[in-house]
C-alpha cells in the first residue's frame, strides 16, 4: 500500500491520522501497514511506538531515518 510513497508523503499519511477519533476495520488496516512500512523503511519511530503499537496524538517530521514529534 504505501511502497510507492516517498518517505515525506509516508509521514504526511501518519499525520492526517493524528487526532481523527474513528475507529474501523478499514482504519486499523490502514494503521497497520504505516506501521509495517516504517518497519521496512528502518525508521526509527519509538517516540511515537513500538513493536505493537503506534501513539496518533502528535504530528510528526523525519529527521533522516529517525520520526521526531513536532514541536
Amino acid at each position: 500500500r504505501f511502497t510507492s510513497m516517498s518517505d515525506d508523503d509516508l509521514i504526511g499519511a501518519f499525520n492526517r491520522e493524528v487526532g481523527n477519533p474513528g475507529w474501523t476495520g478499514s482504519r486499523s488496516d490502514y494503521l497497520a501497514a504505516l506501521h509495517s512500512a516504517f518497519e521496512q523503511r528502518g525508521f526509527d519511530y519509538s517516540s511515537v511506538g513500538s513493536k505493537t503499537e503506534l501513539s496518533l496524538n502528535k504530528k510528526v517530521a523525519l529527521i533522516g531515518k529517525t520520526i521526531v514529534i513536532e514541536k
